[in-house]
């Protein structure tokens, strides 16, 4: 196993827009930035940045507040009703039952299996959101496609967001897509006895927060970051779906 592994943000990338094509964009900054891509370098790309490029925003103003968004509303005051509806309706259930509550906070399950803070609905302004991209998985390839296409190297892409725990202040990253790395690190060990143990790690996500040490959050603008000397069999197979426990709810 490579004990370096370097992690550097893709600079040069200019704001995202609606219909901007996200590997375009990266493949233009790495030309600017003189930055070449290597064999096996894994790209951690924003949900917010493909999610705008894709036009995954919602105006508030078109959103009907039903009686169980408003119920969660008194016990989530500082959330707008018309973004609760936003987060109920990304799980996929209207009657709320996928979605956890506690105090000062809200996730949701969405249908893919994966659960989020706020179903990863995103404030854009005081009218409008930011929805998750429709596929990240399908997002994620043709951003590794694309660059394969231009550099001839194979590059994983992970898309990564933000979510919060109940239990703590702030927020990590996680991986909600990718392409070319499987998601789940398998590894064996021996204990004392010569007993062999098994285990699983999240390897996406490990690699997902590492990108936020860089990336922060909205704002900072360094929606891409390249990872690289991390060991692993490229497989453009993989989905984040083989990470999940609870995949397919619908």
């Amino acid at each position: 196993m490579n004990n370096i592994i370097q992690i550097k943000t893709l600079p040069k990338v200019p704001y995202i827009d609606n219909g901007d094509n996200i590997a375009d964009i990266i493949i233009a900054s790495a030309d600017i930035a003189k930055i070449t891509f290597k064999e096996n370098d894994i790209l951690c790309v924003s949900s917010k940045a493909v999610s705008i490029s894709e036009g995954r925003i919602m105006s508030l103003n078109d959103v009907v507040v039903s009686d169980v968004a408003n119920k969660i509303h008194k016990k989530i005051p500082r959330k707008d009703p018309r973004t609760i509806q936003a987060i109920i309706d990304e799980t996929g259930s209207p009657d709320g039952s996928r979605i956890d509550l506690d105090i000062n906070y809200i996730a949701g399950w969405l249908p893919n299996g994966l659960r989020l803070t706020s179903s990863g609905v995103d404030k854009k302004n005081s009218d409008e959101v930011i929805l998750l991209p429709k596929n990240p998985d399908k997002s994620a390839r043709e951003i590794g496609e694309k660059i394969h296409s231009v550099f001839g190297v194979k590059v994983a892409v992970i898309i990564t967001d933000s979510d919060g725990r109940v239990e703590k202040r702030g927020a990590t990253q996680l991986a909600i897509g990718l392409y070319g790395i499987p998601p789940i690190r398998y590894a064996e060990s021996k204990d004392e006895e010569g007993k062999i143990n098994k285990s699983e790690e999240t390897i996406s996500d490990m690699l997902a927060a590492s990108a936020g040490l860089i990336m922060g959050q909205r704002g900072t603008n360094k929606p891409v970051v390249i990872i690289s000397g991390f060991e692993f069999e490229f497989d453009d197979k993989s989905t984040i779906l083989e990470s999940l426990s609870r995949a397919n709810l619908v």
